[in-house]
């Protein structure tokens, strides 16, 4: 396995404190592995260019990873009271389309659809927000909004460019 994948499955490993020390009020200690695992994100990936060791396992892995992560963090601070309903459900809207879309294009076209501007933007945005709200910073939850919002245009946007490269030859 490489070395990529492991700091990914190390990142995936952090998930369960993050929730734990969150449930239990510790949220500076949840903000410190917030940070650990989404370093690990950046550097996962700098080490699989670098290194020439990008696999079909990364590739797969590390995105399930970064959705498993923000997904519960979504799915706690709603239950906390920190996020609501209706932009909970807003959020995992664009994640399940994209991945339903990625899996189609995969499977249909046999292609790949790489990152896009956009969704880094996105990423970023959520990024920060996640950051704030686990801060109890008060303005992280309105840059949660921004960042849904942010990732239904970059969501249109992978639909465009999926459209556009299913009909390459």
């Amino acid at each position: 396995m490489s070395l990529a994948n492991k700091i990914t499955l190390a990142r995936a490993v952090l998930i369960v404190p993050i929730i734990i020390f969150l449930v239990g009020g510790r949220r500076e200690l949840a903000l410190i592995l917030f940070f650990v695992a989404s370093a690990g994100d950046v550097l996962d990936g700098m080490m699989a260019r670098h290194r020439h060791e990008v696999s079909a396992l990364g590739k797969v892995l590390d995105p399930v990873v970064d959705k498993s992560l923000y997904a519960s963090l979504v799915v706690l601070l709603w239950t906390m009271g920190t996020i609501p309903l209706v932009w909970l459900v807003l959020f995992f809207i664009p994640q399940v389309a994209l991945a339903i879309g990625a899996f189609f294009l995969h499977v249909l076209a046999k292609k790949v659809q790489g990152s896009r501007i956009l969704g880094k933007a996105a990423s970023v945005l959520t990024f920060l927000a996640m950051s704030l709200m686990l801060a109890n910073v008060g303005y992280g939850t309105t840059l949660f909004y921004v960042a849904v919002c942010t990732t239904y245009v970059a969501a249109m946007d992978y639909l465009i460019g999926a459209m556009r490269i299913s009909h390459q030859e």
